[in-house]
């Protein structure tokens, strides 16, 4: 189920993770442990996360996949 980025973002930082708004372009940089992550997002927090993307996220950072979407 796509979730919000803003509940994508919450979540990500209540993980430990940092986020890094675009300065120019859609992409949104999730930052951890020296590794980075982009996700678009073209409407900026309204924008829907689709599941490939979650997952992706959280095979990157080696979290959780349930309890990151039970965080969200």
């Amino acid at each position: 189920m796509p979730a919000r980025l803003r509940d994508v973002v919450r979540a990500f930082k209540e993980a430990g993770g940092e986020v890094e708004t675009p300065n120019r372009g859609s992409h949104w940089k999730f930052r951890l442990e020296g590794r980075c992550y982009p996700v678009p997002a073209h409407n900026g927090l309204k924008s829907e996360i689709g599941d490939h993307y979650i997952k992706k996220l959280c095979e990157t950072f080696s979290l959780d996949l349930d309890e990151f979407k039970a965080a969200l």
